[in-house]
């Protein structure tokens, strides 16, 4: 089997991501471009070179309101698909993910669940009215998360983690998880969700993705105060206050990472499926 270049990788999550617009602008629904897709578009005016796949930001009216219409248009709106945990019972994580069903993905450490070619999409959802109480939610919420990731992975690996005991603490934890079944977890963490009211609310955060609590929690104006840039040629809503967002969780984020650095984070690897059906 071929397997798809970063660039065709990269070109296919874009023809995504221009689809989502395009529903988004249809039903006046609000989207941003977020983590490296936001720092792609600002320092690059398109993709960082050596990324591998594209983050958007919805509040969760907006994204509700984008999957309902998927669901309900779906041969309208093919080969795209809506990944979560409502549409897909072995689904591994929290977040949605808008899926080319053209492509497979080979993934290191998860099961097969029919997952191609994607965009991220990160639910924000109301944190209250204050950035204290937006972290608050978030600290509580933070090992929920952990857990659920946790409880997906097929084996134990440390990955990304970092120092003596946290990496201690990992081995009990996913045994734990295991244990308990992603639903366990999710049953818990959806309470803090259903708890929040986005329009009520002043601050939104990432609860159901939850890694980095101080990095994730921001006024919903990023949201809704919006300006269009440039990726790609094609112009996309980021933040009017990028600046300030990204400088929260990746400080001086003009500056190029060191060169051993510049390496995609996802371990998973692209095909068409037309290839692999005929091997």
């Amino acid at each position: 089997m071929k397997e798809l270049t970063l660039k065709e990788t990269q070109q296919a999550s874009f023809e995504i991501l221009k689809k989502i617009k395009e529903m988004c602008d249809k039903l006046n629904l609000k989207y941003v471009l977020a983590w490296g897709t936001l720092i792609g578009a600002i320092r690059h005016h398109g993709f960082i070179p050596w990324d591998d796949d594209i983050d958007i930001m919805m509040p969760r009216p907006d994204h509700d309101k984008l999957v309902k219409y998927m669901l309900e248009h779906k041969e309208e709106v093919a080969p795209l698909q809506v990944f979560n945990s409502d549409t897909c019972k072995d689904y591994p994580y929290m977040l949605t993910r808008i899926s080319d069903s053209r492509y497979v993905l080979h993934t290191d450490n998860e099961k097969d669940f029919g997952l191609g070619v994607f965009v991220d999409i990160y639910v924000e959802d109301g944190a209250g009215n204050s950035k204290e109480e937006a972290l608050s939610i978030m600290n509580k919420t933070h090992g929920l998360c952990s857990l659920i990731f946790l409880s997906t992975r097929k084996h134990y690996v440390f990955g990304l983690t970092q120092g003596i005991i946290k990496k201690i603490i990992k081995i009990p934890a996913f045994i734990y998880a295991h244990l308990m079944g992603k639903k366990y977890f999710e049953r818990k963490l959806m309470k803090y969700v259903d708890a929040t009211d986005y329009n009520r609310s002043t601050w939104v955060a990432n609860i159901i993705w939850g890694t980095h609590p101080e990095w994730e929690v921001y006024p919903k104006s990023i949201l809704e105060d919006t300006i269009e840039v440039e990726f790609e040629g094609v112009k996309f809503r980021v933040p009017r206050q990028y600046d300030s967002v990204l400088r929260q969780s990746y400080g001086d984020y003009m500056q190029l990472p060191p060169e051993k650095d510049r390496i995609a984070h996802h371990f998973y690897s692209a095909y068409r499926k037309e290839d692999v059906n005929n091997e």
